[in-house]
């Protein structure tokens, strides 16, 4: 049994799956699951329709799977009930609770049977490289090189993280480096907050190659064309 799907069918694969993995984003915050989870929730979403057509199963089902399965890989444990009860509210919010009724039963089993699934279509390679650390890391590096009330000044970190973040919405999340990833974040967020790094016309070096040296600023950009794909697609997109 699925979670009954309600896209259009003149909609493209992509539009399809960009609603299911915006989805994803309602659901887990409602769960109280952390970005590392969100965000490998996606990339197992990304990686299964890797190997299957959109039109063979149910997004929203395997939306739902891949919630279960990122709590159980980032180690923030989930029960499967409470997963039932947010993706099937999210998904239908007009209609009731969902009761312990047969409808819950056959959820439940269908994302549990549907887990097992999944892990078989990834050869059970479903742990990530998240590119979030990195982003802590280089984040941490290059406020040493500001004076403490400009860093405090500017919402770098946060534009940042939420630019990285909203990266898991497309696949092309799962073609960059971690490094580069979290960088390519790093570097739009000083775009957007108008910033530039202190001393980088005298430095030998830019700051993001002494973070990370096997980049280019050709694959930064890169990276960031696929991130301002992201919003200017959703914008287009009924929510």
């Amino acid at each position: 049994m699925d979670m009954t799907t309600f896209v259009s069918c003149t909609m493209t694969d992509e539009q399809q799956h960009r609603l299911a993995v915006k989805f994803i984003f309602k659901c887990c915050p409602k769960l109280n699951l952390n970005d590392t989870t969100l965000s490998s929730a996606c990339v197992l979403y990304h990686r299964f329709y890797n190997h299957c057509e959109v039109e063979d199963y149910d997004q929203y089902t395997i939306a739902a799977t891949a919630i279960y399965l990122a709590t159980k890989v980032e180690e923030q444990h989930t029960r499967l009930r409470d997963i039932v009860n947010v993706c099937h509210r999210t998904k239908h919010p007009s209609r009731p609770l969902l009761e312990l009724n047969l409808e819950f039963w056959n959820l439940r089993d269908t994302i549990a049977a549907c887990e097992l699934f999944m892990m078989r279509v990834l050869k059970f390679e479903v742990t990530y490289v998240h590119p979030h650390k990195y982003l802590l890391h280089y984040l941490m590096s290059l406020s040493n090189l500001f004076r403490k009330r400009d860093w405090r000044h500017y919402p770098i970190s946060d534009t940042a993280w939420s630019i990285l973040r909203d990266s898991f919405l497309s696949s092309s999340c799962l073609e960059h480096a971690p490094q580069l990833h979290a960088i390519a974040a790093i570097d739009l967020a000083l775009q957007c907050c108008k910033v530039e790094v202190p001393l980088s016309k005298h430095a030998k070096f830019p700051w993001w190659k002494a973070l990370y040296d096997a980049c280019s600023y050709k694959d930064i950009v890169k990276v960031q064309v696929d991130m301002v794909d992201v919003y200017e697609i959703v914008s287009a997109e009924p929510s």
